[in-house]
């Protein structure tokens, strides 16, 4: 499947999604959290919080409901979303695996959103959970799904945190997943080059901010 699906309306699922701002942000610098940094995503909006346009996303979107996983990793994150009044839940903050794990003793199946995904829409929470709805219609939990851009179609300056090839092509996962304890894991294929943007370090973040404009325009 390698098209976005547009939604004229929006029925709630009944699959929570959890928003990963536990981790420890090693490569942007002591002392800094990735959730709270401010970007602005195009020409006319005023910079914001990563966490805030996650959230935004994950609220217009059809999943049921959203918790922030924060973790000792992110006191900041923890206080700032603590003020917003979004739901916490804190992980051990151990690794990305290990918080997954603790998660799914929770909840037998949710969308994994990454804090720090600048460029994630309603739309792309959408069409994961009804691909994973046609996939998995028996509602048994056996079929993860990982959302992931063409490597060809990626902007120069975005660097993958995780390659996989499917079906003789060469994916980049975006972190925006559908996690459940089944074995069998299937990848949803998205043609927004931009989903493909994270903030890792200081560098990402100032191309980003430089040639945000530019790929707005695309």
């Amino acid at each position: 499947m390698f098209s976005l699906i547009n939604f004229s309306f929006v029925k709630k699922s009944l699959m929570i999604a959890i928003i990963l701002a536990g981790g420890k942000s090693s490569r942007l610098g002591e002392g800094k959290e990735k959730a709270l940094i401010k970007i602005g995503r195009s020409e006319d909006e005023t910079p914001k919080r990563l966490i805030d346009l996650v959230v935004e996303s994950v609220r217009d979107s059809k999943a049921e409901g959203f918790l922030v996983a924060i973790s000792k990793n992110t006191p900041k994150t923890a206080e700032y979303c603590k003020l917003q009044d979004y739901e916490l839940l804190e992980t051990p903050g151990e690794g990305y695996h290990a918080d997954l794990r603790y998660l799914l003793a929770r909840y037998p199946k949710f969308v994994s959103v990454a804090c720090d995904i600048a460029f994630l829409k309603p739309e792309h929470i959408n069409s994961i959970i009804d691909f994973y709805s046609h996939n998995d219609p028996g509602r048994g939990n056996s079929t993860s799904i990982t959302g992931a851009v063409p490597q060809d179609i990626i902007p120069p300056y975005a660097v993958p945190s995780y390659i996989f090839e499917h079906d003789g092509r060469k994916l980049v996962a975006v972190g925006l997943n559908i996690v459940t304890k089944g074995g069998k894991n299937l990848p949803l294929v998205f043609n927004d080059p931009l989903l493909a943007v994270n903030i890792n370090t200081p560098r990402d973040l100032e191309i980003v901010k430089a040639k945000v404009m530019q790929e707005n325009k695309l």
